[in-house]
């Protein structure tokens, strides 16, 4: 997996260990004792996008035995589950789908590809697959995606390959099955099952054949989208290299190779933490993770991130599994992943199996990732009847009230950073609004305040109470506030009209950027389609501000920042003022310039919970010798800090790091180098800054 606190999914008893991690809270039990009130504003002309067919995902394995019982279909889809993968993370990687055999592990009994599409069917849930990389082939690949797709006509459209495949010794790790490694003597290892070392296999290895896999299994179903595994943005190992196998970074090296062929990419995310109030906190993270993300393929990849699906297929909450806290960490973690263009997230797991139980503000958390129960003993707790549901599972269903494939997402926000929101227009015309109080012990008079959308009739209000095993639902009078309890989950479905209607234009397409420079860039989108009116005009909006109009289909915008990150979308107004819904948004960070004066490469050195390692080369490009510098740059993330640093004199303000030369690195002369380094510390995530200077000059990137 991709987290610094690596996680083990064991077989016996379906255990699941925490390595480097604390299964404990750090929260004091809650009380409603408080009440106060602050704000939720929403903008119904602030597209995020469409919400995707399969983006409600969820983990199956094969060790599950109860991955088919009867009771699951239904439970499935009252979820509205919309998506299953499927063998099951590192499983994936020793599993034969034609022997239903998988190598060294457990396979339980009614788990084969048949009996999956069976209820994965029976659900109306969209299959993702992950082919065997690490002891299969492009071969066998191939032969599933026939079989499935061309033979029996399933229509599955995401096949990933390979799960965690940089866990196959590239960088010390080696929890994921390879059998295209090599010791340091050159002999053949199946990583996995070796003695935990480095290994000669890297990502070169693996993009070199995860070409031979598209190439097969494209062969087979030319349509589908055959998704490359990357490393999560910030969190290890991304940035990490290897002099022998990885002199570059995993995603660089495979983003590189796989070049114009890149259409789908993998990503999991385990943000880690060990207390309630940070865990919560983690789906800030998600915006600087895609960014990132964008930023890499556009550099490495040479294509337009626009056109990549990006999938989450592995997430959970790390900690407070089977309580409150995860259903509150998993409604805005889902939510917060999709608005910013993922097309598919899915939980890790069905089942899981008791892990190390705690008590979780008075609640009993048995430390199970699955969102149900497998009636197992885990330390003498034993947890309840076989596919009882957890909290993760009702936050789950909670988003089904908040929209449904189809629908626009759309900007929303919130005046209290206790109170998260994520808002939604209904293909009807309606607006929805979820609340998630994150607050243990404080009820909110929430005002609801509307840009775009006028509110009529009756708001029907869908509650999930801390802890509760069931949705309530209520209707009220007013459309402008609403009372959420301590630790709860809220929708309000709300009746009106604004931004579309019968005779409001059809939304523009989504956006593309091009011509992207340091000082600005071209975005351009699909026109439109015209309502009872003809259009007149498309606004750009930047959030709820409308940055320019034009009457074309392309705008060029300038004033840009460089390493800032920017979003826009584009809504369509006709003669009469009528508007459209916004289109879908795009994203993307401006570059430092390619031909500074100076150049800077930054690299990632070791890692490990709670910080990491880094070395800065800075190289000047100038006709003369640089006397004296000053090398600055943000980090991404708040919870960044350099620790100790050496060959200058270091110190941080905020985010802002400053170096000064030492006495004697003063002098870099022209087409010379001069190489710095530092550890610092983290909260979770260390993406890589995004801009350097010297001596105000902003350096090319390296």
């Amino acid at each position: 997996m991709h987290e610094k606190a690596r996680w083990i999914r064991g077989v016996a008893g379906l255990v699941v260990m925490v390595l480097g991690a604390a299964g404990v809270t750090g929260q004091a039990p809650a009380a409603t004792t408080a009440s106060t009130s602050t704000t939720v504003s929403v903008n119904a002309t602030g597209g995020l996008g469409t919400i995707p067919s399969n983006a409600i995902g969820l983990n199956t394995a094969v060790y599950d035995g109860h991955m088919n019982d009867p009771a699951i279909p239904g439970l499935v889809k009252a979820a509205g589950i919309t998506a299953l993968r499927y063998p099951g993370g590192s499983y994936s990687d020793i599993y034969n789908w034609q022997t239903n055999v998988a190598q060294g592990g457990y396979d339980a009994p009614n788990t084969s590809f048949a009996d999956f599409m069976k209820t994965a069917q029976a659900t109306g849930a969209n299959p993702i697959i992950t082919v065997n990389y690490g002891t299969g082939t492009d071969a066998l690949a191939q032969a599933w995606v026939h079989e499935a797709d061309v033979t029996d006509n399933y229509g599955i459209t995401y096949w990933e390959v390979g799960n965690e495949v940089y866990g196959n010794g590239t960088y010390g790790a080696n929890w994921e099955a390879d059998s295209r490694c090599t010791d340091a003597s050159g002999k053949p290892v199946t990583v996995g099952s070796a003695p935990a070392q480095t290994y000669n296999c890297g990502p070169a290895t693996y993009a070199s054949n995860v070409l031979k896999y598209i190439t097969a299994m494209k062969a087979a179903s030319p349509n589908i989208h055959v998704c490359a595994v990357l490393t999560t943005p910030g969190f290890w190992p991304d940035g990490v290299t290897n002099p022998t196998t990885s002199p570059q970074p995993w995603n660089q090296t495979v983003l590189s190779a796989l070049g114009a062929k890149t259409d789908c990419v993998i990503v999991h995310y385990y943000p880690g933490g060990s207390t309630t109030a940070g865990m919560l906190t983690d789906p800030d993270d998600i915006p600087g993770v895609m960014s990132t993300l964008r930023s890499q393929i556009r550099q490495y990849a040479g294509v337009d991130p626009a056109g990549v699906k990006i999938v989450v297929t592995e997430t959970n909450s790390s900690i407070d599994l089977d309580t409150q806290p995860a259903a509150l960490f998993g409604a805005d973690m889902y939510m917060s992943w999709l608005e910013h263009g993922v097309t598919n997230v899915d939980w890790w797991n069905e089942h899981n199996g008791p892990g190390t139980p705690s008590v979780v503000n008075g609640a009993q958390d048995y430390g199970d990732q699955g969102i149900f129960s497998n009636g197992a003993n885990g330390s003498g707790v034993t947890e309840p009847a076989v596919n009882t549901p957890f909290s993760p599972y009702y936050a789950i269903q909670m988003l089904s009230r908040l929209g449904s494939p189809g629908d626009q997402m759309v900007t929303s926000s919130s005046a209290n950073p206790l109170v998260r929101t994520h808002a939604v227009r209904r293909a009807n015309g309606s607006l929805d609004v979820l609340i998630d109080n994150e607050d243990p012990s404080t009820t909110y008079s929430v005002g609801l305040n509307y840009n775009n959308f006028t509110p009529s009739g009756s708001p029907t209000v869908f509650t999930l109470a801390n802890n509760g095993t069931s949705i309530t639902s209520t209707t009220q009078s007013s459309a402008t506030s609403v009372t959420v309890a301590p630790y709860s989950l809220t929708v309000v479905q709300v009746p009106g009209s604004g931004g579309t209607g019968t005779t409001a234009p059809g939304a523009p397409g989504q956006p593309t950027v091009s011509n992207l420079t340091s000082s600005g860039a071209v975005l351009s989108w699909p026109a439109g389609t015209a309502g009872s009116y003809p259009i007149a005009r498309y606004d750009v909006y930047s959030g709820t501000s409308v940055v320019t109009t034009t009457t074309g289909t392309s705008v060029t915008l300038t004033g840009l920042t460089i390493g800032s990150t920017y979003t826009y979308n584009v809504v369509a107004v006709d003669t009469h003022g009528n508007a459209s819904l916004p289109s879908p948004p795009v994203t993307f960070t401006v570059p430092p310039p390619a031909n500074s004066s100076c150049a800077v490469h930054y690299e990632v050195t070791s890692s490990w919970n709670g910080g990491f390692g880094a070395s800065i080369t800075v190289t000047n490009r100038a006709a003369t010798a640089v006397n004296g510098w000053n090398l600055t740059f943000a980090w991404p993330d708040a919870g960044e800090a350099v620790q100790a640093g050496w060959n200058g004199t270091w110190s941080q303000t905020g985010q802002q790091v400053a170096v000064t030369n030492a006495d004697w690195n003063r002098t870099i002369a022209s087409g010379g180098s001069v190489s710095l380094g530092f550890n610092g510390t983290d909260t979770g995530a260390a993406p890589a800054p995004t801009a350097f200077s010297l001596n105000g000059t902003v350096c090319s990137s390296i």
